[in-house]
Parts: structure tokens; sequence; C-alpha cells
């Protein structure tokens, strides 16, 4: 009777321990997948910041003003990068978009610019593989000079709103099985389309008094859209998930066989 009261009380201590274990285990997978899952985006974010800014260096260092003198410019560099985000219990783990930018400002200036010849300010947004290059005076004129012969502060100026991005995405995923006297073939494939669709507006506003720094007190002169662009999703030479505007439409095919012999 001793005896049989000890097994049962050692068999309880293993089924409370297996049911420990599986409750401690499925809630450790869950934190230590949320931790990935972080340390990924913050990467993301990261990458994307110096990428900006290294981007921007270059851009400002390159440019010849429109004078033709001198070298350098202002740049206000924007960039917009979509990253697929793990995804372990997806098909083929194909993940799910997720959209990370970051923005900087340049200033690079060589002398030899005239007198009283302003140096090229350029808006540029990148997103993903494509770029826009605007000029800032092409939407805020510089306002004529005063009595003194000097150019006022600018009183108009240019932002961009809430970029609007949309997704659309079609996947479809086969299986086939093919039995030999050799053996068992089984063949799996997957075929995805996805296009970003990203939408810049802007606007441009004027201060009631020039020295006002509060923009809510700004006046909108003008709103339009300052970008607007289709990108379809590839995947490039080294298997990662790109966009590019020449690529809407595009086909991910991905396929996986694997071979039982009898």
């Amino acid at each position: 009777m001793t005896m049989c009261k000890h097994n049962n009380r050692m068999i309880g201590k293993k089924a409370q321990a297996m049911v420990e274990l599986a409750v401690f285990g499925s809630i450790i997978l869950v934190v230590f997948g949320v931790l990935l899952s972080f340390l990924q985006q913050f990467n993301n974010q990261q990458y994307v910041q110096m990428e900006a800014f290294r981007r921007g260096l270059e851009k400002a260092c390159n440019h010849i003003p429109s004078s033709g003198k001198g070298a350098g410019a202002s740049v206000q560099y924007t960039m917009m990068q979509t990253r697929r985000t793990v995804d372990m219990s997806g098909p083929f783990r194909k993940g799910s978009p997720n959209t990370v930018n970051a923005s900087v400002n340049v200033y690079w200036a060589i002398p030899e610019i005239e007198k009283d010849v302003e140096p090229d300010s350029l808006i540029v947004m990148r997103i993903n593989e494509d770029e826009r290059v605007a000029r800032y005076r092409d939407f805020v004129p510089r306002p004529p000079k005063n009595e003194e012969g000097e150019y006022p502060d600018d009183t108009e100026s240019f932002r961009t709103e809430e970029i609007k991005t949309s997704y659309k995405n079609t996947f479809a995923d086969t299986s086939a099985k093919t039995e030999t006297l050799g053996g068992i073939v089984n063949v799996k494939s997957s075929k995805m389309t996805e296009t970003i669709k990203t939408t810049i507006p802007y606007v441009i506003t004027k201060k009631e008094e020039p020295d006002d720094y509060d923009d809510s007190n700004d006046v909108i002169l003008k709103e339009g859209t300052f970008w607007e662009i289709e990108q379809g999703a590839y995947l490039d030479t080294d298997g990662q998930y790109k966009y590019s505007q020449s690529k809407v439409g595009a086909n991910i095919e991905r396929s996986r066989t694997w071979q039982t012999a009898f």
C-alpha cells in the first residue's frame, strides 16, 4: 500500500513538472520571438538612418549649382525602405512588409559661388529603389530684394504631410506528390505578387508674421502631391526582397523539393 502511494506521488510530480515545462516553455518562446522581432526592427532603423546620411552627404557633395560655380548644396534627404519581418509560421516564411524611414539635413559647400547667388537647396525622396530630386525654389520662389538691396527671410515654406502607403498582395502555394517504384517525390511551390503604392502630399504655407515660429498659425497657400509611386516586389541576386517601380506585376516564385527513397 505504501509503495502504491509513493508511486502515485511520483507520477503526480512528474505530471506537474510536465505541465509547468509546457506553460513556461511557451512563455519563453513567445518572449524570445518578441525580442527577435524588436532586434530586427531596431537593426533596420539603424541601417536606414546611416544609409540616409551617407546618400544625403553624397548628393550634397557632388551637386553642381545652377550657376556653374563651386559645388555643393543643401539637401533634405528622406529615405523609406520596406523590409519584410520574420514570420516562421507563414508559408515559405514570406513574412509581412514593414516600412522604416529616416530623414537628414546636410549642407556641403565649396566656395567660388558668385556674390548674391544662393546655393541650391534640394528635396530628395528615396523610396526603396527609386528616387526623386526636386529644387526647393521650384516650390518656394526666393522673395525679391528689399530697399537695402538684401534678400529678406522667407515667409513661405514647403513641407510634406503624412505619407500614405497601401499594400496589395496575392499569394498562392501548391503541393504535389509523385510516387514511383523508387520512392516518393514531394514538390511545394509558391507564387507571390506584391505592390506598394506610396503617396507623399505637400503644402506651401506662409507666416502671418516673419518672427512667428508657431506653425499652427501659418496660412496654407497651396496643397499638392510631391510624389505618387507604385512599386513591385522582387528578389535580387542575393535572395533579398526589394521593391522597384520597374517591377510592378512581377511574380516571385519559390519551390522546394524533397524525396523519400524506398
